[in-house]
């Protein structure tokens, strides 16, 4: 009898241990914590912009909690890998609300990601902001178009930016006609296609041909040359990823399509110059900040100092990221506590916050940042501002 009791006494022990290394529902930090995850992709493909995201919030909340935390309590940063997949990312969610109690996120990278987290957030009601998550989806109901409660984000969506390049390219670059080449199986390159070319349609110019290819695909030359033989054309809109606009860039020339590109906040990465180089030269993209800005130095400059590496070399996804934590930190503190409802009300009401990149308001009716965008051309190897737009 007594070797079963002294047994049973041993088992609650390790339960209680084991409960106590795992959090038991509760989360691994201390229950004064402020729990924010960052959900994006740590390996596979686009683990380059989730290094920099989450390299980024970790020395940002690294340096809030040196400095006292949010409202005198810590950050426990959680950080999940969702290797670029949108089924990941709700199996990353929920663990993360489930058992480690985060009150917010930031991330993913990407639209169709984006868009998986926003449907466990609103099931939950936590908030979360995306980096890059461009679809209008992210943060709409596709079947009415009404605001999903608990989805923000800090990029331009699809719709801003489709305007912006549409409007630019007619009024400013004096395109009458254009042809584009994009990705049918990408949320964010359907989504810039579409608003592109409402916009430029609506001006008084004319899409000349529209042709899609998926993803994975290396061999454009099909899609190209009916591009080119359906007439001439000012300009070739190429709403893509850098890998695919370098090697698109190098068959269109090949072919003898010599037109100047029209390109989008994606294009923004140094390594596009190592895909090719002479090919984009002059091509115009909007962006929704300027990567030349001055007070981005800082930044840059500890960035490096801390690990090695020039956070340019994952295009803009580093100061969102920024961005993000600036207006989450804001929200908590203007909530008076870190309550997930609080936090997404204040979110929702946002109004002229200074973050690293901009001044930044939301729209309460889209969950859209109101922001300054700018519009770049591509001048050797760097990425040279042109003009600028303030959403307001």
């Amino acid at each position: 009898m007594q070797k079963k009791v002294k047994k049973l006494i041993i088992l609650g022990m390790a339960a209680l241990m084991a409960c106590s290394v795992m959090g038991c529902g509760k989360g691994s930090g201390s229950s004064d914590d402020i729990v924010l995850g960052y959900i994006g992709p740590l390996t596979g493909e686009s683990a380059l912009w989730g290094k920099v995201e989450s390299d980024t919030l970790k020395m940002l909340v690294e340096e809030t909690n040196d400095d006292g935390g949010i409202l005198g309590k810590q950050i426990d940063l959680k950080i999940y890998d969702n290797r670029g997949d949108a089924v990941e990312t709700t199996n990353a969610a929920r663990k993360a609300l489930q058992s480690d109690n985060v009150v917010a996120f930031i991330g993913p990278d990407s639209s169709s990601c984006a868009i998986a987290l926003s449907e466990v957030c609103e099931e939950y009601k936590v908030p979360h902001i995306t980096t890059t998550g461009t679809n209008y989806k992210v943060t709409q109901h596709e079947e009415d178009g009404s605001v999903r409660p608990y989805a923000f984000r800090i990029c331009l969506s699809d719709p801003q930016l489709g305007d912006i390049m549409g409007g630019y390219a007619f009024e400013k670059l004096d395109y009458k006609k254009v042809a584009i080449l994009y990705e049918i199986s990408s949320e964010y390159s359907l989504g810039i296609t579409q608003n592109f070319t409402e916009a430029f349609e609506k001006k008084g110019g004319k899409i000349t041909s529209s042709e899609a290819y998926k993803t994975g695909d290396v061999d454009f030359r099909a899609q190209l040359s009916k591009i080119k033989n359906q007439g001439d054309f000012d300009a070739l809109m190429i709403p893509a990823n850098y890998k695919e606009v370098g090697l698109i860039a190098k068959q269109a020339r090949a072919l003898g399509i010599d037109v100047p590109f029209l390109g989008v906040d994606a294009w923004m990465m140094q390594d596009l110059f190592e895909v090719a180089k002479d090919e984009v030269q002059e091509a115009v993209f909007p962006c929704a900040m300027d990567v030349n800005d001055e007070n981005l130095k800082e930044f840059k400059a500890a960035f490096q100092e801390k690990w090695d590496m020039d956070p340019d070399k994952g295009g803009t996804d580093a100061y969102l990221a920024y961005d993000c934590f600036d207006l989450i930190k804001a929200a908590i503190e203007t909530a008076g506590e870190a309550d997930p409802e609080k936090i997404r009300d204040a979110l929702e009401n946002s109004r002229d916050v200074q973050c690293l990149t901009s001044m930044i308001s939301i729209d309460p009716e889209t969950h859209n940042p109101i922001r300054t965008a700018s519009i770049f051309q591509i001048q050797g190897t760097e990425f040279v501002k042109l003009d600028e737009y303030r959403f307001e």
